[in-house]
């Protein structure tokens, strides 16, 4: 009572920052009419449903290499993704993998009720975390077999602490495939043994798309022969301004600068930090000559795992604000990898670090340091930390098919 207490809340508060917050109004405008569309698409459809929930884009990331080998075996089945963040919602609408894509209802018993009562799956997916434990314990008293997928946990979460363990929302997954032995043995504390180490889908995902070589003849032009193209992907403003400063020594070195978010505002705010220097924005460069740019300003959406393919080194944005963004869409493709400092949540990161394939820097010099090291002369050193991050991915590969092994085990009482 008291969580659902919260969530309504929460729901309050949302709707007082509906004119103050872009995000806020796309999600509760999507939410109109949210559960009546799932209904009317599966009013008249007998087939069994895979539901898949993402908080966002980069958990998505992590689901579609399980939603696409599970509708490999099971092609009877249609599937349902749904998100919480309009970030992950809006970006997926072109996906054509999946039948229905919507929100995430809030978490409250009534909607989680209506949600799935119209939606009807046969058998749901979490995806590393955005626990919401109404859902979660609907689909239990529902019995269908609902695994969580990918995850980490931390003894910092609040289902760790003595007084909050009664707000535990994981006890209601029929089975839990986490990326740690860690992450196991803390479950273990509170009970939770039914768990499998079997790593993070992002491998497989990251190998798929680096597998389709899809070329971009603008940003082909943009960097023509040279050796010395840093990717920024993902970044904001604290990123730019570090990468700015210390690209002000290397005028040679070629910077395809891909932001977070690309409004007008924000493209518009990277094109002054860096005004040192010559800009073009993608979408405005076929009919220019792009070869003449410092800077390329990628302003739209969905190529940035594609076009690390044309780096030579990337820099993973968002270390010095919420924690980085996915280091292994750059690391596929053999190249070294440098971030922020904040990456402690990130098990990738710090093993990249440990391996010696990453970088994390805490200001200009650090950076200026190491484009340095990456762009000398002999770039053996470059060449070095680049087949570590390529092995790296490679190495731990496989994960989708494990985990679906895994389930079929389960389901036929093998295990």
């Amino acid at each position: 009572m008291l969580y659902t207490v919260f969530i309504y809340l929460v729901y309050l508060i949302a709707y007082l920052a509906y004119p103050f917050s872009r995000k806020v109004r796309n999600r509760l405008k999507g939410l109109s009419g949210n559960i009546n569309r799932i209904r009317n698409k599966r009013r008249n459809d007998t087939a069994p449903l895979v539901w898949i929930h993402c908080a966002s884009l980069g958990e998505f990331e992590q689901g579609k290499p399980l939603l696409e080998a599970f509708l490999k075996q099971r092609p009877e089945y249609k599937s349902l993704v749904t998100f919480f963040s309009p970030s992950g919602f809006i970006p997926s609408q072109n996906y054509s993998k999946t039948d229905i894509i919507a929100y995430i209802p809030w978490d409250t018993p009534f909607s989680a009720k209506r949600f799935l009562a119209a939606a009807n799956p046969s058998v749901v997916f979490w995806i590393k975390y955005d626990y919401w434990k109404n859902h979660l314990i609907q689909i239990k008293k529902r019995n269908i077999p609902c695994y969580l997928v990918s995850a980490t946990f931390r003894p910092d979460q609040y289902f760790f602490k003595p007084a909050l363990k009664w707000l535990n929302p994981v006890k209601y997954f029929t089975r839990l495939f986490v990326q740690t032995e860690q992450s196991k043995q803390l479950l273990a504390t509170v009970g939770i043994n039914n768990v499998t180490v079997t790593g993070d889908t992002r491998f497989d995902r990251v190998r798929k798309v680096a597998s389709k070589n899809v070329s971009f003849p603008v940003v082909e032009r943009f960097i023509q022969s040279s050796q010395k193209t840093l990717i920024a992907g993902s970044s904001w403003q604290k990123d730019e301004i570090i990468i700015a400063e210390a690209l002000r020594q290397f005028p040679d070195i070629k910077l395809i600068l891909v932001p977070h978010e690309i409004n007008p505002e924000r493209i518009e705010l990277s094109e002054q930090i860096f005004s040192f220097c010559r800009t073009l924005r993608y979408t405005q460069a076929g009919q220019t000559n792009p070869e003449e740019a410092n800077v390329l300003i990628v302003d739209t959406i969905g190529i940035l795992s594609s076009i690390y393919r044309y780096a030579d080194a990337a820099y993973i944005g968002c270390g010095f604000d919420n924690g980085i963004h996915n280091t292994l869409e750059a690391a596929v493709y053999g190249i070294p990898v440098a971030f922020g400092p904040k990456y402690d949540k990130f098990e990738e990161a710090k093993e990249l670090i440990a391996a010696g394939g990453a970088t994390s820097i805490n200001n200009a010099d650090e950076l200026r340091s190491l484009l340095t090291l990456w762009f000398n002369d002999d770039n053996h050193e470059r060449e070095r930390q680049g087949k570590i991050c390529a092995n790296y991915v490679e190495r731990n590969s496989g994960i989708t098919e494990k985990i679906l092994a895994e389930i079929i085990l389960i389901r036929t009482g093998n295990k």
